[in-house]
């Protein structure tokens, strides 16, 4: 099985309605004037589309940050312009980010079930969605409207998702949730700002688990990570595909992980020097082997 994992789109819009900006949206609005814009280019999505498109992959999983400041127009232009890789709703998993879950308001109005509902096995978290006899993801969502970038899952996802694992178990888990538990060395100063705050209770439970690929996004970096000591979670942050990378270090991109038996491997699909190029991000051979 192969799966294509995007995330951190941040399709953004201008918004200058004084009543649309009498909340976070106007640091978002001020964010973008300030520079964000020039950093998400937004006319490289066809591109990144039509790259996915060509992999034909059984399945495209999407963890969050679709918008910038989850306004409606925001939430159309993101259905228009990956509307070739939803066509089939069976073969697509989203989740939401914090950024598509920005304001008060737009958490109420459900905008991102509005838009993104049918991608999902039920608009309420946490759920298992089943991809074949031996795969299924896992969706988490601990974000929320907040004046912070960070999250917390709800206690009552948690137990509700220990029940739920408990009962739907596969040989291959893949947990989807925007937020990442850990990250690599260079990244967690980054993090460490806009964390999931109590991603010690959801490492706690994972621990106890067993082997299963964490698909997140949030810091807008791509990575294959383990932390020390937690052999059993492969932390993979796809990065954010439209970013504009002036460093070379963060190569915008997306993911395509091969789930072969109980191998992994993953390839990083990166925008450089306006080309195309891949990157074997990593292999972890029998990763899933402990699993009956």
């Amino acid at each position: 099985m192969r799966i294509v994992h995007l995330s951190d789109i941040h399709l953004w819009r201008y918004c200058f309605n004084p009543i649309r900006l009498l909340n976070k949206r106007a640091v978002g609005i001020a964010s973008l004037l300030a520079g964000r814009a020039r950093r998400f280019r937004l006319e490289r999505l066809h591109d990144v589309v039509e790259r996915v498109l060509r992999l034909d992959a059984d399945h495209v999983l999407i963890t969050g940050d679709l918008t910038t400041t989850a306004l409606t127009a925001e939430f159309h232009d993101a259905l228009d312009a990956l509307a070739p890789l939803l066509r089939d709703p069976e073969r697509v998993t989203v989740i939401p980010g914090n950024h598509d879950r920005y304001t008060c308001a737009s958490v109420r109005g459900r905008s991102f079930e509005r838009a993104f509902g049918a991608f999902m096995p039920r608009e309420v978290f946490p759920w298992i969605r089943r991809l074949d006899a031996e795969t299924s993801i896992l969706g988490l969502d601990p974000t929320r409207a907040h004046l912070s970038a960070t999250g917390r899952l709800p206690l009552r996802q948690l137990a509700e998702a220990k029940a739920l694992l408990s009962e739907n178990r596969s040989k291959r888990l893949i947990v989807a949730c925007h937020y990442p538990i850990d990250a690599p060395d260079s990244y967690k100063h980054e993090l460490a700002k806009k964390r999931l705050i109590n991603a010690g209770d959801l490492a706690d439970w994972l621990r106890t688990i067993g082997p299963h690929v964490y698909c997140c996004g949030h810091v807008h970096a791509a990575w294959a990570h383990q932390p020390e000591g937690w052999p059993e979670h492969l932390c993979l942050n796809s990065g954010a595909p439209l970013l504009r990378d002036k460093t070379g270090h963060r190569p915008p991109g997306f993911l395509e992980i091969t789930l072969d038996g109980p191998d992994v491997s993953v390839t990083h699909h990166a925008w450089q020097d306006e080309r195309w190029t891949t990157r074997e991000l990593c292999q972890k051979p029998a990763f899933f082997s402990s699993i009956g």
